[in-house]
């Protein structure tokens, strides 16, 4: 076996992907969906997570750092980001992680143990045929009898386009050996097409909606994504057929992934009921040729679990629940409905009194997660029924649609903020080395302003606001940010005393809305 010194530095140790945290591959996610159909997952604060192909990671980092004891482990070719990572890791002092750098296909159980969660995030269709066998080999190898692996790639018939596109960039810069130089070259390829004709017709309609992603992407992430040696998408039976061979099946998907009965007609609704008695395989290619599927997040467990041909609505009660839609009160032909809206637009409407109290409470707990008995308790009181399985259901087709969470766990965090509020250690140090954050729900926010990464690092429970203010003041009197109001830097600093004052305020309780404080 030839030792991380011996490898040669891989095109990721060239260019490093950019760091990133995917709350799809968290724990809490992967045991929800499994446990809902029927698995008996291992509980989330005490729990072994492998990742393969982590880069620097961030992502395995980030929840080692808020499941404390749990074990997590990662593996990646590239020694580069590795190395970075490890800095990372010892800055903060962790003690329940480890990363190694080395190839996944020489990973054992007999070097690791099994794991009780698997994640191949952005792996499976960037590798060679081989490396992919070994990544469902481990998966079958090194999970746990009720383990759950996810495993991200990208899927047909959704990226025919893409394919067609990144065979015209790969032959445009097939000469070029300067990274930069290639993804500027191939991004002007697509706009080149993509301007070509003065009216547009389907293919030139198609090339623009392509490069419109590719601007999209930052250069790092397009350039491993796109203009990468091996990019393979598959249909999902190609994969569910692969999966199987290596005694594995299909859990469902990391995010909420039915089709919305208001988005398709009632003829596709009416021919997708007709197949539920058709394999659970066929259902869900038909929803990709429906949807267009271009990336799938599936989850997978051992062929010998007996799972729940759907899922089980019963164990809803056993969850969690939040929700970030405010409710709106609207009239319609002399009715009174409640519409519920999430801040990116989706809507849900209803005139049942339960369902309309609990999603009430869940928004005003948000971002906090609601036991299912607390929230029926409090709902009835509200609703004056006594409706547990109707709140169930409910719940569960809200859960389906992705417009609510469940969860097998509460996440550690605090949504009103006491006297002295708090943001985690892991927050505030990523604030000190960059403009991004990870919070309590293991999702990245960015905070571009100094001043507002300067509040943030304030955060550690030791100062009242009033303090903080203060400290903020000095900040912006040192030169070291500036506060702007109505779209222009204040300069008087008895104005920005006054403006930081009311920001300070507002922004802890923001903040706590965004799940940044811990209690």
């Amino acid at each position: 076996m030839s030792t991380a010194g011996e490898e040669a530095p891989t095109v990721y140790d060239q260019v490093l992907y950019p760091a990133a945290v995917f709350p799809q591959t968290h724990p809490n996610r992967l045991a929800t969906v499994a446990f809902l159909r029927g698995v008996n997952p291992a509980p989330i604060d005490k729990c072994r997570v492998l990742e393969l192909g982590c880069g620097v990671g961030s992502n395995l980092t980030s929840m080692a750092f808020h499941l404390p004891a749990s074990e997590f482990v990662g593996i990646d070719l590239a020694r580069r980001p590795i190395a970075t990572g490890q800095a990372f890791i010892t800055e903060l002092g962790l003690q329940n992680i480890a990363l190694h750098a080395m190839d996944l296909c020489e990973a054992t159980g007999a070097r690791f143990g099994r794991f009780d969660f698997l994640i191949a995030h952005g792996l499976y269709s960037w590798v060679p045929h081989h490396v992919r066998e070994r990544i469902l080999e481990i998966c079958d190898e090194m999970l746990q009898p009720q383990g759950v692996a996810y495993v991200s790639y990208n899927a047909y018939p959704g990226n025919h386009l893409r394919d067609m596109v990144r065979g015209m960039m790969l032959f445009h810069t097939a000469a070029i050996d300067d990274p930069q130089v290639k993804v500027g070259q191939a991004r002007g390829l697509l706009k080149f097409i993509a301007e070509s004709t003065p009216k547009s017709d389907y293919y030139v309609t198609a090339i623009r909606s392509q490069f419109d992603r590719t601007v999209k992407y930052p250069d790092e992430a397009f350039f491993h994504d796109d203009l990468s040696a091996v990019n393979q998408p598959f249909y999902f039976h190609e994969f569910n057929s692969d999966v199987a061979r290596h005694g594995l099946k299909f859990v469902g998907e990391a995010s909420a992934n039915d089709l919305l009965p208001g988005k398709f007609t009632d003829q596709v609704m009416d021919r997708m009921r007709e197949l539920e008695a058709a394999p659970e395989f066929v259902r869900e290619q038909y929803k990709d040729f429906i949807r267009g599927t271009a990336f799938r997040q599936t989850l997978l467990c051992h062929q010998e679990i007996a799972l729940a041909p759907d899922i089980l609505v019963d164990r809803v009660q056993k969850l969690y629940a939040s929700c970030d839609a405010a409710p709106e009160e609207v009239k319609e032909a002399g009715a009174s409905i409640t519409r519920f809206v999430r801040p990116g637009g989706a809507e849900l409407e209803t005139t049942n009194p339960l369902i309309c109290a609990a999603l009430k409470i869940l928004f005003s707990k948000w971002p906090g997660e609601v036991p299912f008995a607390m929230l029926l308790t409090e709902s009835q009181l509200t609703a004056g029924s006594d409706e547990s399985e109707t709140l169930a259901a409910a719940l569960l087709r809200a859960y389906r649609t992705g417009f609510l969470h469940l969860h097998i766990a509460p996440h550690r965090l605090a949504t009103v903020p006491g006297d002295r509020p708090s943001a985690s250690k892991l927050a505030r140090y990523q604030l000190k080395h960059g403009d991004a954050a990870t919070n309590q729900l293991h999702v990245a926010i960015k905070f571009p302003d100094p001043v507002s990464r300067q509040l943030i690092l304030l955060l550690d429970g030791t100062r009242n606001r009033e303090t903080i203010t203060q400290e903020l003041i000095d900040f912006v009197r040192k030169g070291l940010g500036k506060v702007i109001e109505d779209g222009a830097p204040v300069e008087d600093i008895d104005q920005v005393a006054m403006i930081l004052r009311r920001r300070v305020n507002e922004g802890v309780i923001s903040l706590g809305r965004e799940g940044m404080l811990v209690g």
